[in-house]
């Protein structure tokens, strides 16, 4: 005679939902696996079932994390790849503040090349484009510019979601992005 499974994906929905809940209050170190499954009414042993304990749980974090976070990179680009930039870096802000325990999940909590990758790939095929399109000087390194652009964003949301910039100074983040990408240009600005 089977079995009837006891932990289904319905369960494992409610507790990975209930884990980014959790971190959003209390951080990724404030995660319990006592309190996570009691607020789901269930057992550690589900935890353990479904994702092999706190790491498999914490790995299963990070990849939702991710993937909600690459949600907001979604950016479809226009007819002004330098514009493409600022709004996608603008996206990336965006999503940030509306969510920073996913931002902490993806950038603190988790393999730190697939949170880099995950963050500078749209940043490298828009400044791609960019270059393609004269947008950009023709000796810019993608790669390089894709870099430097996620150094801004990324240290203004850091320091952003911290309380850590001079009052007033949240609203400038778009001269910024503008600034940043107009020393690139294919033309002086």
């Amino acid at each position: 005679m089977v079995r009837p499974k006891v932990h289904d994906e319905a369960l494992r929905g409610r507790l990975l939902g209930r884990a980014l809940e959790r971190v959003a209050a209390d951080g990724v170190s404030g995660l319990s696996l006592r309190a996570l499954a009691a607020d789901c009414g269930t057992s550690t042993t589900a935890v353990y079932s479904l994702f092999g304990g706190k790491t498999g749980l914490l790995a299963a974090l990070f990849d939702e994390a991710l993937r909600l976070f690459r949600e907001h990179l979604a950016v479809t680009p226009g007819d002004d790849s330098l514009d493409d930039l600022v709004r996608l870096g603008l996206a990336y802000q965006r999503g940030a503040l509306a969510q920073p325990h996913l931002f902490e999940v993806v950038f603190d909590g988790g393999p730190p090349n697939r949170a880099a990758g995950a963050a500078l790939a749209p940043l490298r095929e828009f400044v791609e484009r960019a270059v393609k399109d004269d947008a950009l000087r023709p000796d810019i390194d993608p790669t390089t510019a894709a870099l430097a652009l996620w150094a801004t964003v990324h240290g203004w949301v850091s320091l952003q979601l911290r309380g850590l910039l001079p009052p007033g100074t949240e609203a400038r983040f778009e001269d910024v992005l503008r600034c940043v990408t107009a020393g690139w240009t294919a033309t002086a600005p």
